[in-house]
C-alpha cells in the first residue's frame, strides 16, 4: 500500500474518522526533539563614543 491508497481511503472517511485517524498518526510520527548545544554568549565590545570611531577610521582605514 502507499500514500496515494491511504490518501484515497482517508478523504473517504466521514469527518469523525478523519479526526481519529490524524490523532493516531500524529502520536506515531511525532518528530524527535534534538538539543540543540546553546551557543556561547558573546563578548561585549567596549563602548566606543564617536571620535573613537572617527580616530579609528582615519588610523585604519585612510
Amino acid at each position: 500500500m502507499n500514500a496515494n491508497d491511504v490518501y484515497n481511503i482517508a478523504t473517504a472517511l466521514p469527518d469523525d474518522e478523519l479526526k481519529k485517524l490524524y490523532d493516531m498518526i500524529h502520536v506515531k510520527i511525532q518528530p524527535k526533539k534534538q538539543s540543540i548545544p546553546f551557543k556561547r554568549k558573546r563578548k561585549s565590545l567596549p563602548e566606543f563614543t564617536i571620535e573613537d570611531g572617527i580616530r579609528y577610521l582615519i588610523e585604519n582605514h585612510f
